[in-house]
């Protein structure tokens, strides 16, 4: 999974955790009731004094962890009962050690980013508090006194997770913001295919050995030219493109599409409403039949698109150029507390 995929995942989760999750002591909940001090990495002691990672300045004790473990369960859906120590794959044996490297990653990458956040000086408003401090509120109301005590839920961790996601949530915002993206025009045209040349089942055009497309016979060349010929006459004339399609069964190859507007003008150079020639090339013939060189309506629909993705794209980027910047050794990890440590304690 890639690791904006990830972020963005643990990143909905808890944001959403106080208003989602079911809750300790409330009927479907997925994790274990009256078990206090049950968590085997806690080792009988208060979450909130055992260390377990360290990322850069930032040092993760166990009842965070409790937090985002249990967000994981939460988030995908993992019922109270599931064996953890099923097998997963090759690479984790079961299905404890996948998730426990899936909460590790996603750990050491929200901590980067809170990181970064801090560094671009970037603060919540009031207003965001006050969000924030309502999703405390519903958090801690959906779990008893006993579970909170033994997973280390304070209000003071609860609100540092909180803000650390807030602040994330605004460099997300802002990397959005300042990504660069150049808008383009987009045309619509009519395409209409005439091939002379042999398919597979799977549409696709046959090759002989020397890589070269297998044409039809002369008889069916040339019906195919003839038809050609018909169809842009009509259109010439003034014809429906969607009737003429409709009228030689021309579904299967011809329809309308977009480009954008300077391929269409070095291209086909035609103006609005225009009909090329007969194009004659590698697969068959061609015509085309211009709606619009510049579409506003779909050049919008495109860029609203096309810029998002663009945008998204760049702040995956950016987000990964960061997390390869790190480098984790041994010394991040208590291994002794990791290595007790299991989703098991949770169902």
């Amino acid at each position: 999974m890639k690791a904006r995929k990830i972020t963005a995942i643990i990143l909905a989760v808890i944001l959403c955790a106080g208003l989602t999750l079911t809750g300790c002591g409330k009927e479907g909940s997925s994790v274990k009731k009256n078990s206090k001090n049950h968590q085997a990495a806690a080792d009988g002691k208060d979450p909130s004094a055992v260390w377990v990672l360290r990322v850069d300045d930032n040092d993760v004790y166990l009842n965070e962890v409790n937090f985002y473990a249990l967000s994981l369960l939460e988030g995908m859906g993992v019922e109270q009962g599931t064996d953890m120590s099923a097998y997963y794959s090759e690479s984790y044996p079961t299905l404890d050690s996948a998730f426990k490297a899936q909460l590790l990653l996603q750990m050491r990458q929200t901590k980067i980013l809170y990181q970064k956040a801090v560094e671009r000086g970037l603060t919540l408003t009031a207003e965001e508090e006050a969000e924030m401090n309502e999703l405390v509120d519903a958090f801690i109301q959906n779990y008893d006194s006993d579970t909170q005590e033994e997973y280390g839920f304070d209000r003071d961790v609860l609100v540092k997770i909180y803000t650390e996601m807030g602040l994330i949530k605004k460099l997300e915002n802002t990397l959005q913001e300042e990504a660069e993206y150049e808008k383009q025009d987009y045309g619509t045209f009519y395409n209409f295919v005439f091939l002379t040349i042999e398919l597979d089942e799977n549409g696709n055009g046959v090759l002989d050995e020397n890589g070269q497309y297998v044409e039809l016979s002369q008889d069916e060349i040339l019906a195919q030219k003839t038809k050609a010929e018909e169809v842009l006459n009509r259109l010439k004339n003034g014809a429906d493109p969607e009737s003429v399609i409709e009228e030689y069964d021309l579904s299967a190859t011809s329809g309308l599409m977009h480009a954008t507007s300077d391929s269409l003008r070095d291209t086909y150079g035609l103006k609005d409403g225009e009909v090329s020639e007969l194009i004659q090339n590698d697969f068959g013939y061609s015509i085309e039949k211009m709606v619009s060189v510049v579409d506003s309506d779909y050049s919008e629909t495109v860029n609203a698109y096309n810029e998002s993705s663009s945008k998204s794209n760049a702040v995956e980027d950016q987000e990964n150029a960061w997390f390869d910047s790190y480098f984790f050794t041994a010394d991040d990890v208590d291994s002794e507390v990791w290595g007790k440590f299991t989703f098991q304690d949770f169902l």
